[in-house]
């Protein structure tokens, strides 16, 4: 056998194990989507490269199998979100939901057992234990938990041996608590119990400062039950029908966590565009956003173009020294730079305003307070975008700039053609034949430029006054829902405002309704891209008429 085909069997190997570990997880999860493309792609893998019929695909595969995973199908994926209620305790599936609301166990008042003396330990890794002191011949030893973990854990131990002559003595590798100790973690340890079987269960009563506390042994049964007949949740506490609403168990009026994801369709959409409370934030920050893509993408190439015009000049001294100081910011992860210009820009111990300072005494006016105020703060954010981004514009102009024929420019002043009129009429219409397209490359990153704005501002300062605590800094990436309010800065822009609704929920993660944003944005830049795109065509025709 060939070195080659060793290695195309260990790659195969390797492929169809992760394969069949994958399956099982999607079937426990029901992601019906990810098992039919799990399947096709290793189906396409195993017939590829097991064959030397397919000897192109070989090399095409491998790619084709990156892009659908990471570009097609989170992108179908994430508009498949934006029509489903996806969102905090809406995240699981009605049947796991179900199993876990099956899980919970009460204590009924009626199966209140006996009171005892309880010990209370912990081990080097700080979990606590309990000892049930029942009596001489039934002492219960073992790890307190939750009730999260009571399906998790082992059961208590019988260890007569921790006592000696009615005197408890801690068992090596354990320490003590003090009452004080109790005291300080009451609310803690009263939330833990020791395990004795699927129903029974011991925890701490009353904390005693003197000696032994006082535990309480229980029976406990299982909370809810499921109707599958009549698709109804019964609170056998209460023993109350607790009947689906929506995408919830809703008892005696109360919702019961969690719920599940369910197929809401353009319910989001609709939410987006009728709520007031979002809608109107939404609108501020849809402004913004075009405001700060179409102006960073201007300054950045006014700037840039300048100096490459300057440094295109014949003669120019020491041209290669300047070029790399231009290049600088360029070559700084932009992080680093937005959180060091944020240091700058502090009001009140920001270098800028103490080398502001004298012009502010000479002029009698009141200091900048950068990053506080509406203008200030989307200057600022302006201004740095523009530090961060004319470097690669100086850059692709100064590459474009050298491509254009000198013989058209030289051919020009001999007809009398004024350097202004040489740059409008020749440099410029071919300068943009060259760039355009990474104009409109530059305005959809800035569209989403979501570094910018969530480390230097946040999105904010917030909008005072409104009915919504908007943030003049915000883009629709940074939008936040916060309880029934929309809270956005006035620098946000669309992505910073669709991270806040998916991570920065006050009521939790609002992943469908960030998702319908992202789908908005998506057809944005689309339509604008192929608008500019268009433009790009026509302007290639100028070479003919040159």
């Amino acid at each position: 056998m060939t070195v080659s085909k060793i290695f195309r069997y260990t790659f195969l190997a390797i492929i169809n194990s992760l394969i069949v570990y994958a399956i099982p997880l999607t079937l426990t999860f029901e992601s019906w989507f990810l098992l039919s493309l799990i399947i096709v792609i290793g189906i396409l893998i195993n017939l590829v490269y097991f064959s030397d019929r397919f000897l192109p695909m070989k090399w095409i595969l491998p790619g084709m199998i990156f892009m659908i995973s990471f570009v097609v199908f989170p992108a179908l994926y994430n508009s498949y979100v934006s029509f489903t209620n996806w969102s905090t305790g809406h995240i699981l599936t009605k049947t796991q939901a179900i199993n876990i609301l099956e899980d919970r166990v009460y204590t009924p008042e009626n199966q209140k057992g006996i009171e005892f003396d309880m010990f209370i330990l912990q081990d080097s890794n700080l979990d606590f234990y309990y000892v049930a002191n029942l009596d001489s011949n039934n002492i219960l030893f073992g790890k307190a938990v939750s009730d999260d973990e009571i399906f998790t854990t082992s059961y208590a131990n019988h260890e007569p041996s921790l006592f000696v002559n009615n005197e408890f003595i801690t068992p090596d590798g354990y320490y003590l608590l003090s009452g004080k100790e109790q005291i300080a973690n009451s609310t803690t340890l009263q939330d833990l119990s020791l395990i004795i079987d699927e129903s029974t269960r011991v925890q701490l009563y009353k904390i005693s400062v003197f000696g032994a506390s006082t535990g309480r042994l229980s029976s406990t049964s299982q909370l809810y039950t499921y109707d599958d007949l009549n698709d109804v949740m019964i609170n056998n506490a209460d023993n109350l029908p607790c009947p689906v609403v929506k995408d919830n168990f809703v008892c005696d009026g109360k919702e019961i966590e969690p719920g599940w994801r369910v197929f809401v369709g353009g319910e989001n959409y609709r939410k987006l565009f009728s709520n007031q409370r979002i809608r109107g934030p939404l609108g501020v920050v849809t402004k913004w956003t075009f405001q700060f893509a179409f102006l960073s993408v201007l300054l950045c190439f006014v700037v840039g173009l300048f100096l490459s015009m300057i440094l295109n000049k014949d003669g120019l001294k020491f041209k290669r020294i300047y070029r790399a100081i231009f290049i600088l910011p360029y070559a700084i992860p932009a992080f680093v730079s937005v959180l060091v210009w944020k240091g700058l820009l502090n009001p009140d111990y920001g270098l800028i305003n103490s080398w502001l300072g004298p012009l502010y005494e000479i002029f009698d006016i009141e200091p900048i307070k950068w990053l506080t105020t509406k203008e200030s703060a989307r200057s600022a954010v302006l201004l740095v975008n523009t530090w961060l981004g004319f470097p690669y514009m100086f850059l692709i102009t100064t590459g474009a700039l050298q491509s254009i024929p000198k013989e058209l420019i030289e051919a020009a002043k001999v007809d009398g053609a004024s350097g202004l009129q040489s740059f409008w009429r020749i440099t410029f219409p071919l300068l943009m034949v060259s760039i355009s397209p990474l104009l409109i490359g530059s305005f959809a990153f800035n569209f989403n430029n979501f570094t910018l704005i969530f480390l230097l501002t946040g999105g904010g300062p917030p909008i005072i006054g409104s009915d919504v605590a908007v943030g003049w800094t915000d883009i629709l990436i940074s939008f936040t829902i916060i309880g029934s309010d929309v809270a956005v800065g006035w620098t946000d822009i669309l992505i910073s405002f669709t991270y806040k609704l998916a991570i920065s929920g006050g009521r939790g993660n609002l992943f469908g309704l960030a998702s319908s944003v992202t789908i908005i944005i998506f057809f944005i830049v689309l339509v604008i891209s192929a608008i500019s795109f268009r433009y790009t065509k026509r302007l290639e025709r100028i070479y003919g008429n040159i």
